[in-house]
């Protein structure tokens, strides 16, 4: 087996064993230990896992190859010590007259296995973060500059930047959040438990600062040393942000003043104006800080707002890869404590606290959690791949016409963040020395096989085939065809490349794995969402059956009671119409009595009764008076002619034509 290249590898990758109380679990990884350990060799570099007693798909036992191996009884203290996180440290400060470079901290491992415990701590212990922050302002804090009083030395720190970013001293920014137009300095008691909101988007009424008593100082780290140079002065910028759903998101610029959560802004990952040659996170809030405590106050805050939820691995998952960079600033310092403009140059030490991947049955994710878990898992797949080829390159640039393939790292922005600036070239030269990068991996010896072992594939230096238990079919019809169809494009035709194949092919296969898995979860719940949509149209249909039922009857009720109305008042009409005509009637009645000179009753003329009895006696009578009546209803037409009454002409009586022997008037000539 190859060994590890630290000089030509791009990072330095350590592997960490999670203590786990766990008992009736199969362990799974060995380590190899040293028999004669040396100064150089203090640590075991080499591990061993078997797969379980259980497993059916007879894979073969592994070994793999670290810059050094930390088993479960090893501490923070050790670990900060021990992978070269100093050395890091001294080379961002920069030696004498020599400008810092870029470094770079990250950790890489399943989900609960000790990612965050590793970087940021715990209640009782600090993380490699707080360690690295004590170091730094414990070295420099007679060399710090006092921005925050000094205007003329902040306006040269804003005119540094490339970034495009807003700078604020730590007061300033600090005050921004937690006192936003409180002069009575709000009570510093300890920070809520915030579950379902944001932090920084709570009203300002419900922030309080954390007590810096309240947070750990175990490991002392007092009696590290680190090298600075006496003849400049520094300023620390601390700046944070996330990777979420492959975009960016500054953790610090919520709004001070807000009082409900605020839609965030995504950061792009550009080369500015001021950097034209170097790619940078345009955008970002940024926070000046003069000593320790402003800086973990910072730190605290910014944490606060990073996105995590409980899932079936991990009450408190990270949903989001944590970036925190201190960009850390170096220019001459005068004799006369005078200002140089333009004087700063700067170089960035980025601790990231990469999101755990997690297999969804496992995690028990759905939904928007699990849409999460695939971007995660994906993000991470790109980074195996990107460091497996950069551990490929280093070992063929040993080896005599070895040649070095290009790195993907712009498949996502994870790999982009971390890769771009270690690689990029401007004018075929690079801009500042290449960043040194230091990777922890943490592994739990009993938790998911599965799930470890591909960590441990993408992340080791080298690895090797050491036992295989059955002739792997797949290898050997790869390997064959490989042969017969000589290759040449990739040249490798050794078992170990073919194995790099298989990897690589079963790397593709989970990935595909993972996307089915999220798109059944999402054709799921798409169904479930279809059913009841279409349950509530059926009911929706229901129910407008049921409100035109109702509209309708109450149409018909209405118009019922309009049409019984216009019928009530037509009656009245037609009675009012009827009392009119009979009033009429009455005074034709009473003007024909006057004209006749006697009365005229309607239900007693002459001629309707007894008319067989009086018939003889009365007719002549009743031709001479009928001759009478003619001439008076003649004067009376002539009369009504020159009234001009509205009633209907009064016809001329004539003789009745019905007699029939009787004597009188019949009502029918009237």
């Amino acid at each position: 087996m190859e060994g590890h290249k630290p000089s030509t590898s791009l990072f330095d990758v350590y592997l960490r064993l999670r203590p786990s109380s766990a008992i009736d679990k199969e362990r799974f990884l060995d380590v190899e230990h040293i028999e004669r350990a040396t100064e150089h060799t203090p640590l075991p570099t080499h591990i061993t896992i078997h797969p379980p007693a259980n497993d059916n798909r007879k894979r073969a036992v592994e070994k793999f190859a670290f810059t050094s191996v930390f088993e479960e009884h090893v501490g923070q203290r050790e670990i900060f010590q021990s992978t070269g996180i100093v050395p890091i440290v001294e080379g961002v400060l920069g030696g004498q007259g020599r400008e810092g470079r870029d470094g770079l901290i990250a950790t890489l491992g399943v989900t609960g296995s000790g990612k965050s415990h590793t970087i940021l701590g715990s209640k009782s212990q600090r993380g490699i973060t707080q360690l690295t922050l004590d170091v730094l302002f414990q070295h420099t804090a007679p060399y710090l500059v006092e921005a925050e009083t000094r205007p003329t030395v902040f306006q040269s720190i804003c005119s540094a930047d490339v970034s495009e970013g807003q700078i604020l001293p730590a007061a300033a920014f600090l005050d921004s959040v937690y006192f936003p137009g409180d002069s009575s300095r709000m009570s510093r008691a300890t920070t809520p438990a915030m579950q379902d909101t944001s932090f920084l988007s709570a009203p300002s009424s419900k922030r309080y600062i954390p007590r810096l008593s309240t947070m750990p100082h175990y490991p002392s780290i007092d009696d590290v040393a680190i090298e600075v140079d006496g003849s400049a002065e520094y300023a620390i910028v601390v700046s944070m942000y996330e990777v979420y759903n492959d975009r960016i998101y500054d953790l610090l610029t919520a709004s001070a003043t807000s009082k409900a959560p605020q839609k965030r802004r995504a950061l792009l990952f550009k080369s500015t104006e001021h950097s034209p040659d170097r790619k940078v996170v345009a955008g970002l809030r940024k926070v000046i800080c003069a000593n320790l405590e402003e800086a973990l106050l910072v730190l605290e805050t910014g944490l606060t707002e990073r996105r995590v939820a409980g899932t079936g691995s991990n009450a408190v998952s990270s949903r989001s890869h944590g970036f925190f960079c201190l960009d850390v600033k170096k220019r001459r310092r005068s004799s006369s404590h005078v200002a140089v403009p333009g004087a700063w140059s700067s170089s960035t030490l980025t601790i990231v606290d990469l999101a755990g991947s997690e297999r969804a049955r496992t995690a028990k994710t759905a939904g928007a959690t699990l849409a999460e878990a695939g971007k995660i898992n994906e993000s991470l797949m790109y980074l195996g791949q990107c460091m497996q080829m950069q551990s490929d390159n280093a070992r063929n640039s040993t080896m005599p016409g070895g040649v070095e393939r290009m790195v993907p790292f712009r498949q996502c922005k994870l790999t982009e963040l971390l890769f771009s600036n270690s690689f990029s070239t401007h004018n075929g030269a690079m801009h500042k020395a290449r960043q040194k990068s230091i990777m922890i991996v943490t592994a739990d010896p009993l938790g998911d096989f599965n799930a470890t072992s591909q960590i441990l594939r993408y992340s080791a230096l080298a690895r090797e085939v050491t036992v295989p238990r059955i002739p792997s079919v797949s290898a050997t019809i790869l390997a064959t065809a490989s042969a017969a169809h000589n290759k040449p494009s990739s040249g490798r035709d050794t078992p170990s490349a073919t194995q790099d194949d298989l990897d690589a092919a079963h790397a593709e296969l989970s990935r595909l794995r993972q996307e089915l898995e999220v798109a059944q979860v999402l054709l799921e719940e798409e169904t479930q969402r279809r059913m009841e949509a279409e349950t509530s149209w059926q009911v929706a249909e229901s129910r407008i059956e049921e409100v035109e039922a109702e509209i309708r009857e109450e149409v018909f009720a209405e118009m019922e009671g309009r049409l019984e109305m216009e019928k009530r008042r037509w009656r009245a009409a037609r009675d009012v119409e009827m009392d009119a005509q009979d009033d009429h009637l009455d005074r034709k009645l009473e003007l024909l009595s006057q004209q006749m000179g006697g009365e005229v009753y309607e239900d007693h003329i002459p001629g309707k009764e007894n008319v067989a009895a009086a018939e003889e006696g009365r007719c002549a009578d009743l031709e001479d008076e009928n001759a009478v009546l003619k001439e008076k209803l003649a004067n009376a037409e002539r009369e009504r002619e020159v009234m001009r009454s509205p009633s209907k002409k009064m016809r001329v009586l004539k003789p009745s034509r019905k007699w029939n022997g009787s004597a009188g008037v019949s009502l029918d000539d009237l």
